[in-house]
């Protein structure tokens, strides 16, 4: 919350696009962080430098999907935007987690850390 609520007027005045690509930068940071953490105290920081990223991350690409729509069809494009990212995280999450009653944890992270560079 405290990333939307200092640097939320990022994705209008740069553009969504850059914002977004540096917050991706900054949560798979925070993933890797996860991932290599040999203390709980370093994964618990890496989990709140992926929020910070992601905070930002729907926002931006959320300003690109709406600039490129005609405006008398920007609801709908935000609309579909917000729904696709909900389908996609409602069928990664439990994809992943499934995963992990199969798997070593740690190569789950590496692949977290793969799709999100993606």
């Amino acid at each position: 919350m405290a990333g939307r609520l200092i640097f939320g007027h990022l994705p209008d005045r740069i553009g969504g696009a850059r914002v977004a690509l540096v917050c991706v930068l900054i949560e798979v940071t925070g993933q890797a962080l996860i991932w290599l953490a040999p203390w709980s105290t370093l994964a618990l920081f890496g989990a709140a430098v992926t929020g910070f990223g992601y905070s930002l991350v729907y926002p931006g690409f959320g300003v690109e999907a709406v600039r490129h729509a005609p405006p008398q069809s920007r609801g709908l494009a935000m609309g579909a935007y917000t729904a696709f990212l909900d389908l996609a995280l409602g069928f990664a999450n439990p994809a992943l987690g499934l995963e992990r009653k199969a798997r070593d944890r740690e190569l789950l992270w590496l692949k977290t850390l793969v799709l999100n560079r993606g």
